[in-house]
């Protein structure tokens, strides 16, 4: 047999010894704790920082709502979508309202969502807008709480008649003659004729808004300052007087001979003044009799 053929058997002889099972001494060498798998390389766990999202969708559609580069239909479609999630947008409109650094618009239109949100977390929220700093909040504020109507915002909204922005007072006598709390009246009257209502002895606008709103709460409490606005300097004042008379009232003392628009004159005034007088007295001695 040549070497060839005999390197060719042991060959095969060598695989063949591979293949067989190793023997039962072998296996009783490899101790039992020997993991089958090889165990990991104990490495520290990576200090990964923790990103969280910082964006806030009701702050989106916030600033959607207050951008002033949007088609107003466009801004309107924000704000109604914003306005749909409720009392869920509450924390980010009212952290945004309260923020001295958050832009008007977007401070105006929060002011506005909230009450149109409405309930009474919107009405405490709109409610310690109106000591803020800022004009537009404490606006923001009484535009809101318009919105909700809640008579339980009456006393605040009195008080903003005494705000130091004109504007201000204007929208609280709005508010207050929207929401028609007859006891407004008697706030109303009082503002009426404060000295910041007057500029170098001319009358302000916002004398217009609180005869307005006299009309609107429709109190009886509110006829003397209507009557003695009567007889104003100013055209404006009288003739909302006079409307806002019959407003409460029912009363119209001018015939049909006069123009709608005429001014008021001393015929008016006359007239107004004695009948009041003739109630005044009539209910003073009712209540004397009882």
């Amino acid at each position: 047999m040549s070497a060839r053929v005999l390197l060719t058997i042991a060959s095969c002889f060598a695989a063949l010894a591979l293949l067989a099972p190793a023997p039962a001494q072998a296996l009783e060498d490899i101790p039992n704790d020997v993991p089958a798998q090889a165990p990991p390389i104990d490495e520290p766990i990576p200090d990964l920082p923790v990103v969280e999202a910082t964006t806030d969708p009701i702050l989106d559609l916030l600033l959607q709502a207050a951008n002033p580069r949007l088609p107003e239909k466009e801004g309107q479609r924000f704000f109604n979508e914003l306005v749909a999630r409720g009392g869920t947008a509450m924390p980010s409109l009212a952290k945004v309202f309260r923020d001295p650094k958050s832009t008007d618009r977007a401070n105006w239109v929060a002011a506005r969502a909230i009450g149109r949100i409405g309930g009474e977390g919107a009405r405490r929220s709109l409610e310690t807008g109106l000591g803020s700093p800022r004009v537009i909040t404490r606006l923001g504020a009484v535009d809101g709480l318009q919105m909700i109507g809640d008579k339980a915002a009456v006393e605040p909204l009195e008080r903003a008649l005494l705000d130091q922005a004109m504007t201000v007072r204007a929208a609280a006598a709005d508010a207050l003659g929207a929401i028609g709390a007859r006891r407004s009246a008697k706030a109303l009257s009082q503002a009426l004729d404060l000295p910041a209502n007057f500029h170098q002895g001319r009358s302000l606008f916002v004398r217009r808004h609180i005869i307005e709103a006299l009309g609107a709460v429709g109190s009886i409490s509110g006829i003397d300052a209507l009557v003695g606005a009567l007889s104003d300097r100013d055209g404006a004042i009288s003739m909302a007087a006079l409307r806002a008379l019959t407003q409460v009232t029912g009363m119209e003392f001018r015939g049909n001979s006069v123009l709608p628009g005429t001014p008021v004159g001393e015929a008016d005034i006359e007239a107004w003044t004695t009948w009041w007088s003739k109630r005044r007295a009539g209910s003073s001695t009712e209540a004397g009799s009882r």
